[in-house]
């Protein structure tokens, strides 16, 4: 079941069959067929090199791109959409100016989700706001369309996980998201909260046995 709500990207590449050419030094990584992850890291230099020439559409095309990820990391921390909202609102400000400090050669989300993740837990921590309702938008596949009755069960017990989420230790709930919302792999997600990868696996696997025994799902392992 949890498959068939927590989706993530993934990328394989397919070999070609017959003779096997003899590469150079650097040149394997040129002859290759690029990947959606290098495609959108190409977008993603392009459109920071055009802000920082001077063309503010780059950024917007930046953060337009980013903006849904970005709420859903501060909503997951925060656990209302207000202050989600301002503290995308402030990290957005910050990329703003600090921009021209990162680095081309290094993927891009990374880096905005730790701008992100310090203004979401800043403004946890500094406002008092009410809980409001949660958006489930930023969880659903856009490409899918399974009948009524299905897509009734699945929002029915979306929102029963992300009520259980919210229970569960923050460390836990960070990497739970991380990993199955955002994608990231268990190395990324090391490298952004700078932790072992055996603490990324184990914080993980203990959510997902707190979130299936709360919701009533089958142990799937």
């Amino acid at each position: 079941m949890f498959g068939l709500i927590f989706f993530q990207s993934s990328s394989n590449n397919a070999g070609g069959s017959g003779v096997v050419p003899v590469h150079g030094p650097g040149e394997r990584d040129r002859d290759r067929e690029p990947t959606p992850e290098d495609r959108q890291r190409a977008r993603d230099r392009r459109d920071i090199q055009l802000f920082l020439s001077g063309e503010d559409m780059g950024f917007e095309d930046l953060m337009n791109r980013y903006r849904l990820r970005a709420y859903a990391t501060a909503l997951s921390l925060t656990g209302n959409h207000d202050d989600a909202m301002d503290a995308v609102q402030k990290a957005f400000i910050n990329v703003h100016r600090t921009l021209d400090r990162f680095r081309l050669d290094e993927p891009f989300f990374p880096w905005l989700y730790r701008i992100v993740r310090n203004a979401a837990l800043n403004q946890k921590r500094n406002e008092g706001r009410h809980r409001g309702d949660v958006p489930l938008e930023w969880v659903r596949k856009g490409d899918e369309r399974p009948d009524p009755l299905r897509q009734t069960e699945l929002e029915d017990l979306r929102r029963r996980i992300w009520t259980r989420l919210n229970e569960l230790p923050a460390e836990q709930r960070e990497v739970f998201v991380l990993y199955h919302f955002q994608g990231l792999k268990y190395r990324q997600i090391a490298d952004v909260l700078r932790i072992p990868v055996g603490t990324v696996m184990s914080r993980l696997h203990a959510a997902r046995l707190q979130l299936r025994s709360a919701c009533g799902l089958e142990d799937e392992s």
